[in-house]
Formats: C-alpha cells, structure tokens, sequence
C-alpha cells in the first residue's frame, strides 16, 4: 500500500532527525507492519515531549478514488471519544469560574426536558457524568451513529428522546456511558451561554491554536454545527476493509452526541493538545485551565476496584511502569484512535487510524512507543505463578456479562451476547479470558488481582460476604463484568433456541409421516396434534428469520442502517404467534394425557416439545425479544 510520509515541525517544537533509539525508524515499522497485516488504509501518528514535538508522521491516503494522500497537519479524522477530554476540560473551566459545582445535582442545570429522573435511585451529580458512574444503561442501535444524509437531531432534542434507563444508583460502578457525557456537553452549553460546539471553540481551540479541529460536520445548509467551508474539503474518508479490498461508508454524523463523540482532528493539532496536558493546562504562553484546577482534574476520584485503571474527571490513569496516564481513547465505525500522556515522564502519544481494521494498532502504538522511550515504562515481571495455581484459580472460572448492555429494548440479547467473556484457568499458569472473538492472559499478582500478559494492567475479582467470585473489573476501569449463572446466560437462550429448532423440524417430519395413518386419534388428541405441528412451523418460521435478520448486525455500519429491518419485526411477530400456540398446546396436551391412546414414546415426545416451546417463550420474554420495544425511545 502506497502512501504518503511527511516529517513535520509543529508549533514550537522541532521535528527531530534523530530521536532516543530511532524513534522515526521503530514507528514506521510498526505502522507499516500493522497496516500491511490488518489493510489499514490511513493512519496519522504524533509523538510529543515537554519541549515540543518528537515525530509527527501521516501514512497512506484518505481517499482513494481520486487518491488523496493523508496530511498530518492537514487531514481531518475522526477521533470518536477522544472529544470527551475537549469537554471534561470545558467542564472544569466553568468549575474554575465558579459556574459549576460538580457534586451539585445535574438536574440544577439542565433544562426540565433534559432533567434525570430519579426512578427510585436518588440524584445524579454533575461528577457521576464525568467518572460514569450515573448508573445508566447502554443503547447504540440505531440511534448512535447517524449514517449518511439527512437531518441530525440537535443536541438537546436527542437526549431528551433517547434516555437510557437507570439501572444502579449513581456511584456505585464505573460503567461507560456516551449518554453521560453528551449530557455533560448540554450542562456546559446550558451554564455558559453558548453552543457546545462555539464554546470549544472560542475557549479552548481558538486559544491553543488548533485551527484543524473542529466538533461541526458536513451537515445541511443552515444547520448551525454545519463545518466552515475551509475545513470541509479536508476530511477522510470512512474505510472498511472488504474481501482484500475496501468499502467506502458514509460518513459518520455524531453532531446529536457532539461532546461525547464528534471532534475530528490532525495528528499536528493532537500534537497541541497532548503538549497542553504536559504543560498541565498550558501552551504556548495561552494557559486554558489554572495550575490547581488542572491537578484537580488529574486526581482519580474513581476506581472499581483500588488495582484497576482510575478515572480523573473523566480521563483514564492507567500504570505503564512506573508512570502513571491521562488518557482516553476513541472508536467510531471505521476511525480508531488512542491518546496517552504520561505527565511525569514527560511523554505523550496520539495515534489514528481511518480503517475499522485500526483498533489493534490505536491501543497498542503508545504502549510501545513509551516502552522503547523510557525502560522503567516496561511492566514489572508478574509474581511467581503459586504451585496450587489450578486448583485455587478456579475459584475464577465462569461466564461474566459487562455491565454495560441494554435492559429496557430489543437490545438485550445481542449486546449480552458481544458482552459475554468467559473465564478459564490456563494450562500455562495463566487465566484465559476470552471476549468478542479475542483471548487474553492475565498471570496472577497477588490475591483477586491479575495482570495482563501483554500489557502489564490489572483487573481485580470481586467476591461477595459468602467468598463467592461476583464479577470483575476490567483494567480500563470503566467496566464491570458480573458472573452470570446458566440461566443468565445469554447463550442459554440461544442454546434453547437451537433445541426448539431441531425438534420443531422432528415434530413436522413425523407429522408429514403420520399424514396416511388409518387410526384416528381422538378429537382432542387430534387438536393437540395440530396445535404442536402449527406450533412447529410457526417456530421454524421464526427460527429462519430470526437467524437471518441477526446475521447483518455482525457489520455495525449495517446494523446502523438496518435495524430493526422488516424480516426482524417480522420474526418477533412469528415469536409471538408461536407462544400463543405453546399456551394452547399446553392446554390441549393436559387434556390429550387423560386418554391414553399415545404411546409413551409418543406422549415423552409430545412433552418434551411444549417444554421447549414454553422455555423459550420464558427466554425471548426475559431477553426483551418479546414484549420490549426495539428502540431506545423509539
């Protein structure tokens, strides 16, 4: 893959030929590497010190049709979360001035459509949206991203129609939360006056000079968060690697949840803002948060367990040797990106990619960059594994399910099913923890504490009065996994599910066989048949659609744009028919059993068939596939 490479000076800091071990060569390699192995098609990448910029590199194009090499000072990318941090910042400027108190009631500064319910859980302070810990639950489709043309919901009007219901009191659980933030974002724009985006703007970009960063879009003529025409040539396109080639998507509007995801930058303007953050609230001469406020920003007031990643007003502390991080990262359908400061090393990295094939890379280039700049950022070697490691550990096995999924919508079940991790003790000393198609290992460091094979960060057990293992927290520190026994098992559900298929096909094989029988069973006999071969169809009917309407959101940018399809609404529909067609059989074969003309084979058959169809009918209900509304406020 052909690109464009461009060393740069930026702001005050020069771009340096010669950088401690080859600074420029390593990072080209590893960039390379990684887009050669994964088909990343563009990829930006920025390196700072204390005194200015270390690199600052673009690499391969940002359209191919015409073909338009990737710019750093120039490209615009999406950087997804990352646009937090701009408002945590804003948040604390107001906190600064006196117009915020962050452990106020957030409804003290929300308009009344806007305020938080209280639903049995108590107020939510202004500090529970930054740290998310407000205790909402997670809803994305198809609501998150708005794809392609048309209008995007203003700020105020999205929120106000797609609020999450609250699940936990505040406080309690980190669990991460797009809607906390963006609702952050209205509290700035409320207690200040002006528009989230025009606030950003005049207080913090205009200040720090990042000219090539912007919160507007491409969006209609008179929307007011539409992007100035000087920087609305400048963006890359949105990639997805397909078949050895790419699918240009469209692009990703993220105006409805501005503060929580919508800036796009360069890696020369990251570069000003990871400087900003070493200068703690400072560049340049132009100073956007006073020195006490900004160490007050940088204190962890949050942990789900005391050896896990922290959360500071909203930026991530997580250990690389023995330093500690600001950092956030940030995943939009096909940008993925990482910004990671270590203040007392002196050191930050931004890197971001136009691929959704550019996770892997975005999360792992800082970690390697400050391991190659700085021997004491490398991970300490993990304790000696305890010689009764099999036995003890597996204490930790099990199947564990984030906290942070669906609980009022449709939503349910396939968001368990992408939250599920199972647990299981290595062969090697390790636990292998298996989520989303990956497996890690995290060796044991002392107690309910493991650590990353890789990376060297901690996850941390937790276990109830009883000692019984309750649930994890993941490194990261914004998410907590729950054990789950086989009933909340989302692939119990899916096992039933596969069960009623293979004997909803066995019911209607051995009725097309008994379809000549000269022996007439009784009339009641006779209805419970035709009940349970009705049943059969309805939920081989059922089964299909419902198969073949799930498969499509395994591609996120079609699942934002399909769903809930027709074939969807039309398999919930089939579901329905076929609980009401399992209460009858019910009803009927209760009946039926009093006359004894079935064999026991038969009748064994018969009842384990209605078992399944009523179990699964439990299931779908207890899943939101039935009864549930398909969209969050929709």
């Amino acid at each position: 893959m052909a690109g464009l490479s461009l060393a740069l000076t930026i702001g005050s800091g020069v771009a340096r030929a010669e950088t401690p071990g080859d600074l420029g060569g390593y990072v080209d390699g590893v960039v390379q590497e990684a887009m050669r192995a994964r088909g990343i098609a563009g990829v930006q990448v920025a390196v700072v010190d204390g005194e200015g910029t270390l690199y600052a590199r673009a690499y391969g194009v940002a359209s191919r049709q015409p073909l338009v090499d990737v710019d750093p000072a120039r490209t615009l990318f999406r950087v997804g979360s990352i646009s937090k941090t701009f408002t945590y910042v804003a948040a604390m400027q107001l906190v600064e001035q006196g117009k915020l108190d962050l452990h106020a009631d957030a409804n003290r500064y929300l308009p009344p459509p806007l305020r938080i319910p209280d639903q049995g859980y108590g107020p939510v302070e202004v500090a529970h949206l930054m740290t998310h810990t407000a205790g909402f639950e997670e809803s994305v489709l198809p609501h998150l991203f708005h794809l392609g043309t048309g209008p995007v919901q203003p700020l105020d009007e999205y929120l106000a129609q797609r609020r999450p219901r609250r699940v936990r009191p505040p406080g309690v659980h980190a669990v991460y939360s797009n809607y906390s933030v963006a609702l952050l974002g209205a509290i700035v724009a409320e207690v200040s006056g002006e528009p989230f985006e025009a606030y950003v703007e005049r207080h913090l970009l205009s200040p720090l000079g990042m000219e090539h960063t912007t919160f507007r879009e491409p969006l209609a003529d008179g929307d007011p968060r539409r992007v100035s025409p000087a920087l609305a040539g400048d963006f890359s396109l949105p990639f997805k690697r397909d078949a050895g080639g790419y699918t240009v998507e469209p692009f990703e509007h993220l105006a409805h949840v501005a503060p929580a995801a919508s800036a796009s930058s360069t890696a020369a303007d990251m570069a000003r803002w990871m400087r900003m953050l070493l200068g703690g609230g400072a560049l340049d001469g132009q100073r956007v948060l006073a020195p006490e406020t900004f160490r007050e920003m940088c204190t962890v007031t949050f942990r789900n367990a005391g050896e896990v990643g922290g959360l500071a007003h909203g930026f991530f502390r997580l250990r690389y040797g023995r330093y500690e991080s600001l950092e956030h990262g940030g995943d939009t359908l096909a940008f993925h990106s990482g910004l990671v400061v270590l203040p007392e090393a002196g050191l930050g990295v931004f890197v971001t990619t136009n691929t959704d094939t550019g996770q892997e890379l975005a999360g792992d280039l800082p970690r390697l960059v400050f391991q190659r700049l700085r021997a004491d950022a490398r991970p300490d070697a993990p304790p000696p594994t305890p010689p009764d490691f099999a036995t003890w550990a597996k204490r930790f096995e099990g199947v564990y399910v984030s906290e942070r999924r669906a609980r009022s919508t449709f939503e349910k079940l396939p968001l368990a099913v992408t939250a599920r991790t199972t647990v299981a003790v290595g062969d090697d000393g390790t636990l292998v923890v298996g989520a989303g198609g990956m497996v890690k290992r995290w060796a044991p460091d002392g107690g309910h504490v493991f650590r990353s094979v890789e990376t060297g960060h901690r996850m941390a057990f937790f276990e109830d009065g009883a000692g019984r293992v309750t649930g994890f927290a993941s490194a990261h520190g914004s998410e907590v996994s729950s054990r789950v026994d086989r009933l909340d098992d989302p692939m119990t559900a899916l096992l039933v599910l596969g069960l009623l298929g293979a004997a909803s096909l066995g019911v209607l094989q051995a009725a097309w066989r008994r379809r000549r029988e000269s022996r007439a069973p009784t009339r009641v006999q006779r209805a419970a048949e035709r009940a349970a071969t009705s049943a059969a169809a309805v939920w081989a009917a059922f089964l299909a659609a419902f198969v073949t309407s799930l498969l499509p959101l395994r591609d996120p940018f079609e699942a934002m744009r399909s769903y809930p399809s027709p074939l969807l609404r039309l398999a919930v529909s089939l579901a329905t028919v076929g609980a009401a067609l399992a209460l009858a059989s019910v009803v009927l074969s209760a009946v039926a059993w009093r006359r004894a003309t079935w064999t026991p084979g038969r009748r064994a058959r018969h009842g384990v068939f209605v078992a399944l169809m009523l179990a699964a009918t439990l299931l779908l209900v207890k899943w939101n596939v039935l009864f549930a509304p398909y969209v969050l406020g929709g």
